[in-house]
């Protein structure tokens, strides 16, 4: 027998070995890949996450965590166990636990004015999974759709993971602009291109913080009945709203035609309960009941039913939009004290986000990197763009950060860019 070389292997596991091993796992690797679907090759790194240890984070759009109900969702659990038994722990309908169903149909009734029946009503994983419906229903690798630009970072991931054509739409102080939206939809036309969607953040815009106007939005709805194409409605953050009058929504101005609306619990119950919503026309909910292969957590469900009736979600409501009316107004008092001149923001009457514009010579990559050093983070606009636009943008969550870390991650931030504006 030939003696073993200690140099090629060491206790079974020599360096050479090791080699051998990693460049067949690396043609592994790469032989799969090559099976990848489209939408595998296209799929984008999630960049919004952010808030490592020690880390004050500006960055996602994250509930407050000392505020999450801990104490109520725990009571409600065993409530729910003592009365239910077993069921909520089967699986459930594909549309939903009809209790849920119920409570939502009476607060959006209530709140956003929607007349609906459970059978214009799906419940989802949050409002991702709404959307991520919406994309399975309506839209092709190719296809061409319209979005507000810059948009929810989540969105710029989940359209270009499917390979469709973003015509963005420019946003002003009164929302989407609808002349430039009309003059594209001309423009499309006449080149024989047909947009099938339109999607909107159309209250406290991520990341703009801007609502659109009633004018504008019974514009785009006109639009959508004239072009033919779906608005999709999305209106997470409709419930925080600090100051003004509430607004139609749009499915409600076009009388549920031509609109798919979806809403979701991460906002203003628990986001970890992964509880959304979406509401259409009946034969739209049932060809996307067809596309949904499962009924979600009907055990999330039936918790945030115990939970959220008897008037508790409407005073939690009350008790958010207090806090982050708070948070909001603080980073605006650091904005207003400490932010060098040339940086611009608008104020939003409410929402989770306040959107910088900064002068040129400024790039919102660099000002994060320095900023890192010092223990704060936030989005960088390139997140919400569709071609890589938004270098001159940050986006500052103020949902997150809690008092003394918005006032401590603000000064940091204001700091970073008085010593880049006069590099």
């Amino acid at each position: 027998m030939m003696p073993l070389d200690e140099s090629v292997v060491t206790d079974g596991r020599g360096s050479a070995a090791r080699d051998g091993w990693e460049r067949a796992a690396m043609t592994a690797t790469a032989g799969v890949q090559d099976l990848f679907s489209v939408r595998g090759r296209n799929a984008s790194e999630a960049r919004e996450r952010g808030g490592g240890p020690g880390m004050i984070s500006f960055t996602a759009g994250f509930p407050d965590p000392v505020h999450l109900p801990y104490e109520g969702v725990a009571e409600a659990t065993g409530r729910l166990m003592s009365t239910h038994g077993q069921g909520p722990l089967q699986y459930g309908a594909v549309r939903g636990y009809t209790g849920l169903l119920d409570l939502l149909i009476e607060k959006l009734g209530r709140d956003q004015g929607i007349r609906c029946a459970q059978e214009n009503m799906l419940l989802t994983s949050g409002g991702s999974q709404a959307l991520a419906l919406l994309i399975d229903l309506f839209l092709d690798p190719g296809d061409t759709i319209l979005s507000e630009e810059p948009t929810w970072s989540g969105a710029v991931r989940a359209f270009a993971n499917v390979g469709v054509n973003v015509e963005g739409i420019p946003l002003d102080d009164d929302g989407a602009r609808v002349d430039v939206l009309e003059a594209k939809l001309r423009d499309l036309h006449a080149r024989g291109i047909a947009p099938k969607a339109f999607y909107m953040i159309p209250n406290f815009q991520n990341p703009g913080g801007m609502t659109t106007t009633l004018e504008r939005r019974r514009r785009i709805v006109a639009l959508a009945r004239e072009y033919n194409f779906v608005i999709f409605e999305d209106d997470a953050y409709f419930d925080l709203r600090f100051e003004g009058g509430q607004l139609p929504t749009l499915y409600e101005l076009a009388g549920g035609s031509h609109v798919a609306y979806f809403g979701t619990f991460s906002k203003i119950v628990a986001a970890g309960m992964r509880i959304g919503w979406l509401v259409a026309d009946k034969a739209l909910i049932d060809r996307l009941s067809v596309l949904k292969v499962d009924g979600g957590s009907p055990f999330a469900a039936h918790i945030a039913h115990e939970y959220c009736k008897d008037g508790v979600l409407e005073a939690r409501v009350q008790e958010l939009i207090a806090l982050y009316r708070h948070r909001r107004d603080l980073m605006l008092g650091e904005l207003n004290e400490r932010m060098p001149e040339g940086i611009t923001w608008r104020v939003p009457e409410g929402g989770f986000f306040i959107w910088l514009d900064l002068p040129a010579g400024l790039d919102a990559t660099r000002i994060l990197a320095a900023c890192r050093e010092r223990g704060v983070e936030f989005l960088p606009g390139t997140a919400c763009f569709f071609h890589g636009e938004g270098r001159r943008n940050i986006r500052l969550s103020f949902s997150y950060a809690d008092d003394e870390q918005t006032v401590r991650g603000m000064r940091a931030l204001c700091e970073v860019i008085g010593e880049q504006l006069t590099a």
